[in-house]
């Protein structure tokens, strides 16, 4: 992971944009990867410092359990407020923090920004990702997620510290819980923890299911419970197939008296009274049918007969009625020609027009011609209106001549065709009922099929009832069939979740194993490594021999040369504070991951002869990438000089007082050759980054 850029707008004592580039950068083979942010207390450090977790983790920053409210509370008191600005005014702020980071061995370019935005102390934050440029293509209230996924909140805790938990490391009496944690983050042994808990959990939703010998026991009634409904339901097919051999039987002995009833002529004696009520009711059809015929006949038939006399009279009234219209409209418009006329002789329609009365007089002359022209011509009003008829009238003949010429001949179609298929009817009804035996003949048999379809009515009620019965135990069958189904899947399971239960506690134990042996392993590491480090920033080289680390709580006990125990308590400020750098330095070495180090104040507690240690030993090999948060007195000229191999720039944050705001000026690694120590560069930043 690298550092790219960080930006901050209206955040803090920052007023207005302001942008810090992080990149180290080499040169002639020296890497350049110290950047340094110097000030005095309240210039902005701390600001910055915390600006860059916030743009990573926004709440979980300040705590895991931070409300809302609390979260609202803290970006108050964080927004910038001028002097200038007026309490009720809007209030925007944001932070937004570029970085490099590989995976899967590609890299990846990010970029995170927060920005709030509200009034007084309610605010909303609208987080946006952009990865190479682009937004992710996830929903934007998962970024957070995505985020955390990518850099782990642990992963955060090793790349910020500031003094406090520098000065928790060097505390014996919470060093242990804060190694503890910073050692799992590390290790990824905060993994194996989180995979354990699953475990845990996972066996103890796994064995609240029954126990697998009821489920056996389950399976075993349910079969037995099946099987007898199947011989049931054998016994009761049996007997629906001798009733179904009846049923034929008696279908067969029904068709051979049919067929001698048939011989006899006795379909024709049994349906004796149906033909001759359907004689009757067919002689009345052709008796209506007819009297249409003729009320058609009195009426409009006539008229049909001759179409083309029926289209020319309709034409004709409708000529007719267009004249009548013509004539009404040329009256009308010769009443009105003389007032037109009359309107055109007077002076006021001329007025303004600048037109001569001759002039007048002559388009008077023309535009009555004109209108006399629009006139219908004679021609038109020749003709002789044979039918004086109303509207009413008129309309009443159009429709008995449509009627005549379209209706009537479909009418009397339809109505011939009818009346030759009901006479049709007449005569074979008719003929069937002179064909009709007398009943005596007919008796004994007609007694025979009576006696047959009874038998034959018994057998199929039987047969329904049989019936319904096989239904009911199909379905009683089915149902236990189905619950012994799920009593088998249900065992078969519970026989799986059984191995998985084994298999489950033997991967506890593994990776009880495997955690307890990479701790062992990894703290014995952290010891070695710890003794190289401080003993490489401390002053008193031989001071520490020998470190053990114990890998159950992570109690660190020293050792000097002597083979005596040191206490951290008996160490001055100072040489805590190298434990504590050294500590993180060692927990690097230890992990092997490259990750950049913020520190904020590393050098309030070390004397002139640490502070040259810790910048020729510990800035070059600590980290790919540096960032310190230094006092001037912290960073002074001649320390400046002595840093300056490593530095890629420095940034200095001075507080203007009298405006409310922080400017901040910059020097880089060429700068600095070439100044005296302890000069500035007379560049400066204004609150909008110009």
């Amino acid at each position: 992971m690298l550092l790219l850029n960080l930006t901050v707008e209206n955040f803090g004592v920052f007023r207005g944009t302001h942008s810090f580039d992080l990149t180290p950068w080499s040169e002639d083979g020296q890497s350049r990867h110290l950047t340094v942010f110097s000030g005095h207390n309240g210039a902005g450090k701390t600001t910055l410092f915390q600006a860059m977790m916030i743009a990573l983790y926004g709440s979980l920053t300040l705590s895991d359990k931070l409300n809302a409210h609390q979260y609202n509370s803290f970006l108050s008191s964080r927004m910038h407020r001028s002097p200038y600005e007026t309490k009720d005014a809007p209030e925007n702020s944001s932070v937004a923090l570029s970085f490099q980071y590989v995976q899967s061995g590609r890299p990846l370019h990010i970029q995170v920004e927060r920005r709030w935005q509200g009034q007084g102390r309610d605010f909303q934050e609208v987080l946006t990702i952009l990865q190479n440029g682009s937004r992710l293509d996830i929903e934007a209230t998962d970024y957070q997620t995505w985020l955390n996924d990518l850099i782990s909140p642990g992963f955060g805790r090793l790349c910020f510290f500031d003094a406090e938990q520098l000065d928790t490391l060097a505390n014996p009496d919470q060093q242990d819980s804060l190694l503890e944690e910073t050692m799992e983050r590390l290790l990824g042994l905060d993994l194996i923890e989180r995979l354990q808990t699953d475990m845990d959990q996972y066996t103890f939703r796994q064995s609240g299911p029954l126990k697998i010998e009821r489920l056996y026991t389950d399976v075993l009634d349910y079969r037995a419970t099946v099987d007898q409904l199947d011989n049931q339901l054998a016994q009761l097919q049996r007997e629906a197939e001798d009733i179904a051999t009846d049923l034929l039987n008696c279908e067969a002995a029904l068709a051979q008296q049919e067929r001698l009833l048939a011989t006899e002529g006795g379909a024709y004696a049994a349906r004796r009274p149906l033909l001759q009520n359907r004689l009757q009711t067919v002689q009345k059809e052709i008796e209506a049918t007819s009297g249409k015929l003729r009320e058609l006949v009195g009426e409009l038939l006539p008229f049909a007969l001759v179409p083309e006399r029926c289209l020319k009279l309709s034409e004709r009234l409708i000529q007719e009625v267009e004249i009548r219209r013509q004539q009404t409209a040329d009256v009308l418009w010769q009443e009105k020609l003389p007032g037109i006329e009359a309107t055109l002789v007077k002076s006021e329609v001329w007025e303004e027009l600048g037109i001569s009365a001759n002039s007048k007089a002559i388009l008077t002359d023309r535009l009555m011609q004109a209108l006399r022209a629009a006139e219908t011509p004679d021609f038109t009003l020749k003709k002789p209106i044979i039918h004086y008829l109303t509207e009413p009238e008129h309309e009443k003949l159009q429709q008995w001549i449509s009627q005549a010429v379209h209706d009537i001949p479909q009418q009397i179609q339809d109505l011939s065709k009818q009346l030759r298929r009901l006479r049709e009817e007449q005569r074979r009804t008719e003929t069937d009922l002179q064909r009709a035996p007398d009943d005596e003949v007919l008796a004994p048999i007609h007694a025979e099929i009576q006696r047959l379809r009874a038998v034959q009515f018994a057998e199929q009620r039987r047969q329904r009832i049989l019936n319904e019965q096989i239904g009911s135990l199909q379905f009683q069958r089915n149902e236990q069939f189905r619950q012994l189904h799920q009593a088998i899947e249900k065992y078969e399971k519970a026989q799986k979740i059984e191995k998985q239960l084994v298999l489950a506690e033997r991967t506890k134990l593994v990776l009880r194993t495997y955690r307890d042996v990479l701790t062992r392993q990894k703290t014995e590491l952290l010891a070695v490594a710890l003794v190289k480090c401080f003993n490489k920033i401390c002053r008193k080289e031989h001071l520490l021999s020998k470190v053990h680390v114990d890998p159950e709580d992570f109690a660190v006990q020293l050792e000097d040369i002597n083979g005596s125990t040191l206490n951290l308590n008996n160490f001055s400020a100072g040489e805590r504070h190298l434990y504590a750098l050294a500590l993180l330095w060692a927990l690097r070495l230890v992990s092997s991951r490259p990750l950049p180090l913020v520190v904020d104040t590393p050098l309030a507690r070390l004397d002139e002869m640490h502070r040259k240690r810790f910048v020729h030993d510990y800035v070059p090999q600590v980290s790919d990438q540096v960032l310190l948060f230094t006092t001037d007195a912290e960073l002074n000229g001649d320390l400046l000089a002595e840093v300056n191999p490593y530095v890629a720039r420095i940034y200095r944050l001075k507080h203007d007082a009298r405006h409310g705001e922080t400017v901040s000026t910059w020097e880089d690694a060429a700068t600095l050759q070439g100044m005296v120590p302890g000069a500035l560069v007379e560049e400066q930043v204004n609150a909008y980054g110009i």
